[in-house]
Formats: structure tokens, sequence, C-alpha cells
């Protein structure tokens, strides 16, 4: 296993005092959509929602990503990793994310928050959001499909330490090993927990990916890493937020062969940086997009002042350039605000640089 070094977040004290605001304008949507998460109906067998196995393979040239999550006696989602495998990298990726962190939905909602697959509210989109990666498949589990897994793999693990929250990164591997490598077993397995495990793909898919990832565990080192976060806290609650620079380092090493780029299928994603801007214009153009179909993530460092607000993509193609004018629209800012990107490679698909032209919606 390998161990990043995390870089500081470069703020200055205004930049923090910024953030503060921010987040606490949006603490209470997070409280308040707490209780709002919408509770799945009982499936009899694993839900099938998408199903692309092409996108799957070939997985030599890309990297293949699967979502697992654990879920707790009440239905949350406490227990989250991110797995990658394939692309040449040579190993296998786990990125463990916080219970906590905080999704670019709106409302805001912690990642406990999202429904099960059978659900409206799932983590895929929003994870793609924020970190700038794919997400193929997710592979839900309640907590005794955690515990069916356990017991299938022979792993001796204790059944009732491996369902606390603070223990799944101690057991996630010794589980993983377990797991049979024939894709056949995975799938008489995955049928016979039926709604107990839930998934964004078919169960043939599911399978697929759950035996390549067990033949990778037995093949390759494992490269793992906690998403960097910043933790703030209002009353009982706390809410867990991306620390941009050093989640993007930490993104970019585990999962190289799996980050978006231009022209990828899925929601559009913007990256919000305000230069110049009130932090009321800012959650203005946030919502302004959000509205427009983009998924936007804010980066909430301050890039100087400018201005004149600019709308950045990638490169000149039609598709680049079509999803920077609705950007711009949206914004209500004109067409010529517009630009490639001098840095091709710090945008998908769309970075606004927000100036003080920005003005709040009338």
């Amino acid at each position: 296993m390998s161990d990043h070094p995390h870089h500081p977040f470069p703020w200055r004290v205004s930049a923090i005092v910024a953030i503060v605001v921010v987040i606490a304008s949006v603490l209470a949507g997070v409280l308040l959509s707490r209780d709002r998460v919408e509770s799945a109906s009982p499936q009899p067998s694993s839900a099938v929602t998408a199903s692309a196995p092409t996108s799957l393979l070939p997985v030599d040239q890309r990297q293949v990503t699967l979502l697992l999550t654990v879920r707790d006696g009440d239905r949350a989602a406490v227990s989250n990793v991110l797995i990658g495998v394939g692309g040449d990298t040579g190993f296998v990726a786990e990125l463990l994310l916080p219970r906590e962190l905080l999704l670019p939905t709106v409302p805001p909602m912690r990642l406990q928050q999202v429904t099960d697959p059978t659900g409206p509210r799932t983590a895929d989109q929003p994870l793609e959001t924020l970190l700038g990666v794919q997400v193929d498949a997710i592979v839900d589990l309640d907590r005794l499909a955690w515990a069916g897994l356990i017991d299938a793999t022979g792993s001796r693990v204790d059944v009732d330490i491996a369902q606390r929250p603070g223990s799944f990164p101690l057991v996630l591997d010794r589980v993983l090993l377990g797991l049979p490598a024939e894709q056949s077993t995975i799938g008489e397995l995955l049928t016979g927990m039926g709604s107990m495990a839930r998934t964004t793909v078919t169960n043939e898919d599911a399978s697929l990916l759950i035996a390549l990832v067990a033949r990778e565990m037995r093949a390759h080192d494992v490269h793992r890493e906690t998403l960097p976060v910043i933790y703030l806290r209002s009353g009982a609650e706390r809410v867990a937020v991306a620390d941009q620079q050093a989640s993007a380092d930490v993104v970019a090493d585990l999962f190289p062969r799996a980050l978006l780029q231009p022209g990828h299928q899925g929601q559009r994603r913007v990256v919000l940086q305000r230069s110049g801007a009130t932090i009321g214009a800012s959650i203005d153009a946030r919502l302004r997009l959000v509205s427009a179909g983009f998924g936007v993530v804010e980066d909430r460092a301050t890039r100087g002042s400018a201005r004149a607000s600019v709308v950045y993509v990638p490169d000149a193609s039609e598709a680049a350039m079509g999803a920077g004018v609705d950007a711009a629209t949206a914004l209500g800012l004109p067409v010529t605000a517009v630009a490639v990107d001098p840095d091709p490679s710090a945008v998908v698909d769309v970075r606004v640089v927000l100036g003080s032209d920005a003005l709040l919606a009338s």
C-alpha cells in the first residue's frame, strides 16, 4: 500500500472566512434534507437501472470503478469505498469516502443520506461531479447482505465488528480477497442475496466487476487513501467538505485512467471559481447552472479578483463550445465570454471564473 502526501490547502484568512460563510449557508439545507431522503420500496431481486457491459471492457485500456456501499440498520450509507481496477495501472485503487461527505446536490446532502439504487438519489452522479472521476457501478449491501458476503468468503472476521463503520477499512481487503474469482459464482451469490444487495447494473455486469476485483486483488498491490476533507460542525451534526486541491491530487494518483475526459457520457461538470464576485452571486450562479442541468462543484478558494466573468472550455470542438455557450446562457453572460482554457487539462467540461460583473438574479 502506498501513502500519498496530502498537500495543505492554500487558503488565506479571508478565503477561510468565505468558506465558513458558504458552508453556513448550506448547513441548514443539509440538516433539513436529512429526513427527506426517499425510501425505496422492497424489490424481489437486485435492481437493474442500467446495463452497459461494453462500458466495462476492455479493462486493459481503462480503469473500471465500483462503489461499494454498506448500510446500517437505519438504511444509512455508513461505509463507502470507490474501487478501481484495470487500465494498466498495476494496482487496485481504494478511495475511502467519509459518510459525512457533503455532496454537490440541491439541496445539499451527506453521502450517508443517499438512497440505494432503487431510489431517486443515488451517489454515482454527485460523486462523479465532486471527484471528476467516472463511477461505473454501485453495489449496495444492507447489513444482512454484508454479513452474508463475509460468511460466503469464509473470512475470519467477526460479523458484529465488521458491521461497525469504523471497522470497515480493517476488514475490507480480507473480504475482497476471499471473494470467488469466478463470475458465475459471484452471480449466484448476488442472486441469492436478492433485495439485500442492490446494484445500478445487471447482476451479470455486477458479478463481472466483483470477480475482476477479486482477481486483481490477488495479483496486485492495493493503493488506498481516504478522501481529504475538512470537517465542519453545527451542534451535534457535522459535514465533511472535500479539500479540493488535495482531493484532486489523491484522485489523480488512484484513478489516472478513470478521470472524466471531454465528451464523457453523463452529466456535464462545471467547476465554479469565484474571482471578484460576491458569495451571494456565486451561490446564485451555482443554482442557475444546476437548473440548466449541469453538475456543479465549487472551488472554494478565491482566485484573485477579475472584473469580467469567463466561461472556459477544454477545446474549440463543437461539443465543448456548445457546453460553454449553455453555461454562459444560464449565467446571463454573452457568448463572447466563452473561451478555450489555456490549460486544457484543468477543465471537464466547463470552468467558470466568476468576476465582479456577476450579479444576483433580480
